[in-house]
């Protein structure tokens, strides 16, 4: 009989076999198993720009000249998305919304593009200003930076970057520049603004509006002051310039950060004495290690490990490479680790620190006409003081109190506001890294709202996921700016999930594919037989019984029966006219203690998971080789990630990746070979587990049967056959982090397991007994 014929059948008639979910205790069908660089980051340069916030003299009010690009006052209206911001917020803004189709404008208070990283009077820029995170980590995606320039690039260089790149891509005449905004006001139809440029005051409408002025303009001082009075001269980092000013004086650089480090080290070759004040210790990362810039180290695995392990491993790189100072004072040690402080990039500060060059203070607690006081109890006569104090961010054109304090703005993706779909913000942030590729990916969240190609989650959902994310920026960095905190790698990881086009197969994915499914009866099963019949394929299923609701041909099989599996696997293929894809779903689960002798559950689960998909594989093996198909074995997170008291499982699941290992070493010029590591999916198979007190639920968190379908769908339909697929985000987290650090994976689940025994879990647990007493239970 054909196959079309046999589907005929199975849908026109209602079979009298057993449910195969009550087939044994511990099987779903025959199966269905239920599944189950190194080195410091450092923090990125200054990148927000002044934008064109900031007073605007009282004029008369008309309408706005034509600007760069022929706009005029048709330029705005309520479909227009006004850009507030020249730097490299606005500028990547900007480039975004053009490049989706968006009508866009771009507001700059400056008479050029650039942000902080001009030279001039509104600006925090400084003549020996540099990057701190080097060209790869700090460059836009579509725009590298020069091959002949320095890992860390200047000021003037970057400044060159930033207006070639606006050039390149069209964005420079979508500006007005010299044009301050005044103020937005919020209407039913979008925002009212008041401009003034170089015609003068002016009124326009928009439809949205991107705020990206930066937040590195207005300085901020100590709140409130040190007491005592200073005869001295002071000034903030924002007016510092260079350091020939200070020639011969005592100067006091009172801060921590990158531009306290800079100027300081500047300062020591003019003033006759430096000194640095320092409330708190601070990490301060030499800008090369092990012969690459230092950022660059810890690419790969930020992209995957937890960043409590990246810190740790950061820790341990900079103890075993860094450099080692001479002997002398130091800079006061950090008592936060490297990734939950802002770190400082310098090769010069804690030499000069060593040789004496730089006096280091603890924090100041008065002023005392020319001198200044510190915490410890000592004196130093001082001629002039320059906070490094940092900057408060501010939105002073927005009327209304929308933005008082824009810091602790509680935002979706650091982006959208949670009551206003004609507001974002781009560059509001403090980021782990550069800001550039942040600002980059803000941009294109921005765009892809705006033009429709994304649409935002509702306003419960992303309100709790701003709440998450703040829980953990203040369990990562405490109470300094929580809102405005991003971890660049996971931020960028995030932000290119959430606008990747979705994976959804096209409806003839697998149109004519013949597939044969073992397992095919239980959960698993009859889901991927439901969706791979749905996108068009031919299945037949492998499987002790057929049940009543069956939608495929079935030809029984006792997997674990060499001679069955034969027979099955020529039948299969005879109905289907060949084999294009095997997929080794089968399996059986249940409690087996890795201390306790073998006993039959321990046979039974290795005969069926391990053998059994040997078995078949081996069978089918000459028709796939015919068709140049693939296989998929269905393994388990259990397989790199084991439990304890499920030994048997872990042991058959790792057994198994083993050897799709070998079968892809033998035939994989001929046929793809691809392992799925699925986590807990909720399902019959556990049932036996639970019943011995054992249950996983508070161990693995389940997983929805569709994404291991979906895994299992990806890998049939991919241009090469992966060769192992995580099921989940947290799966690929998870995967990394048991292949590259198994000691630290041990240690978590030792750490889960006590914790589990510590509540009681494994109470009413006799498998569980020995364990529980051994820690002391």
């Amino acid at each position: 009989m054909d196959y079309e014929r046999l589907c005929d059948g199975v849908m026109g008639t209602s079979a009298s076999n057993p449910d195969p979910e009550k087939t044994g205790p511990e099987t779903t069908g025959q199966g269905t198993a239920g599944p189950e660089t190194a080195g410091p980051e450092t923090a990125g340069p200054a990148t927000a720009e002044p934008g064109a916030a900031g007073p605007a003299p009282a004029g008369p009010v008309g309408p706005a000249p034509a600007g760069p690009g022929g706009f005029g006052p048709g330029g705005f209206g309520p479909g227009v998305t006004v850009v507030v911001g020249g730097g490299a917020a606005g500028i990547a803004a900007v480039k975004a919304l053009v490049e989706a189709g968006v009508p866009v404008v771009g507001v700059e208070r400056a008479p050029a593009l650039g942000g902080l990283w001009r030279l001039d009077d509104d600006t925090a820029a400084y003549e020996g200003l540099r990057l701190n995170t080097s060209k790869p980590r700090t460059r836009f995606s579509d725009h590298p930076m020069p091959p002949e320039w320095p890992d860390y690039p200047d000021r003037a260089r970057m400044l060159e970057y930033l207006q070639g790149y606006a050039d390149r891509f069209g964005v420079t005449e979508r500006f007005r520049l010299g044009t301050t905004l005044v103020s937005a006001r919020r209407t039913g139809a979008g925002w009212e603004l008041e401009l003034d440029g170089p015609g003068g005051r002016s009124r326009e409408t928009a439809g949205h509006l991107v705020v990206a002025n930066g937040h590195n303009h207005i300085p901020r001082h100590p709140d409130p002051p040190y007491p005592g009075s200073f005869t001295g001269t002071q000034s903030h980092a924002h007016t510092y310039r260079t350091p020939g000013e200070f020639a011969g004086r005592r100067v006091l650089v009172v801060g921590t950060g990158n531009s306290a480090m800079d100027i300081a080290t500047e300062l020591a070759d003019h003033a006759d004495t430096v000194l640095l004040s320092a409330r708190r210790g601070v990490w301060v990362l030499p800008k090369r290690l092990l012969g690459r810039p230092s950022d660059q180290l810890n690419g790969a695995l930020a992209a995957v490990l937890p960043w409590r392990v990246r810190q740790a491993v950061s820790q341990a790189v900079l103890r075993l490479a860094g450099p080692r100072l001479p002997a002398g004072p130091r800079l006061p040690a950090p008592r936060r680790g490297v990734l939950q402080d802002h770190p400082t990039l310098s090769d010069t500060v804690p030499a000069l620190v060593a040789q004496g060059r730089i006096l280091v203070r603890p924090g100041i607690s008065r002023f005392e006409e020319g001198r200044v006081h510190f915490t410890d109890g000592t004196a130093d006569e001082v001629d002039h003081v320059v906070w490094c104090t940092g900057y408060r961010a501010a939105v002073p054109f927005l009327e209304g109190g929308e933005a008082d304090d824009p810091s602790r703005l509680l935002l979706h993706r650091h982006v959208f506001p949670l009551d206003d779909d004609a507001l974002s913000y781009v560059g509001l942030m403090q980021s782990t890294g550069s800001a550039l590729p942040v600002v980059e990916a803000q941009a294109r969240l921005v765009a892809a709202v705006r033009s429709g190609a994304h649409r935002l989650p509702g306003r419960d959902a992303m309100r709790a996921a701003a709440v998450e994310e703040l829980g953990a920026a203040r369990a990562r960095w405490g109470d300094r700016r929580p809102h405005m905190r991003i971890d660049v790698d996971q931020y960028l990881r995030t932000v290119r999930r959430e606008l990747r086009p979705p994976r959804t197969p096209g409806p003839h994915a697998l149109s004519g594919r013949r597939i044969v499914l073992t397992g095919a009866a239980g959960t698993f099963g009859r889901a991927m037989s439901a969706r791979f019949t749905e996108l068009g394929a031919h299945v037949v299923g492998l499987d002790l019984v057929r049940p009543d609701d069956a939608g495929i041909p079935f030809v029984p099989c006792d997997l674990t029966s060499p001679e069955a599996v034969d027979a099955a696997v020529a039948e299969a293929a005879a109905l289907l006219g060949g084999i294009d894809l095997l997929v080794n779903n089968a399996g059986r689960g249940g409690p087996a203690p890795a201390e306790l002798p073998p006993g039959e559950e321990v046979r039974a689960q290795l005969e069926l998971n391990l053998l059994g998909a040997w078995h078949t594989t081996a069978a089918a093996v000459p028709h796939l080789e015919r068709s140049r198909g693939r296989v998929v074995f269905i393994a388990s997170r259990m397989a790199l990630l084991p439990l304890p008291l499920a030994a048997a499982y872990g042991v058959s699941k790792r057994a198994l990746a083993a050897y799709a290992d070998a079968l892809r070493l033998e035939v994989g010029t001929h046929i793809g070979v691809t392992t799925v590591y699925p986590s807990m999916v909720r399902s019959p198979i556990h049932d036996s587990t639970r019943r011995a007190g054992l249950s996983l639920d508070a161990v693995s968190r389940p997983e929805p049967v569709e994404g291991v379908v979906a895994a299992v769908v990806a890998a049939a339909t991919a241009r090469r056959a992966p060769r192992d697929l995580a099921t989940t985000a947290r799966g690929r987290v998870e995967t990394a982090l048991a292949r590259h650090a198994p000691g630290l994976a041990d240690r978590l689940v030792r750490r889960t397991v006590a914790a589990r025994i510590a509540a009681g879990d494994f109470a009413d647990a006799p498998m569980a007994a020995p364990m529980v007493r051994r820690h002391g239970g």
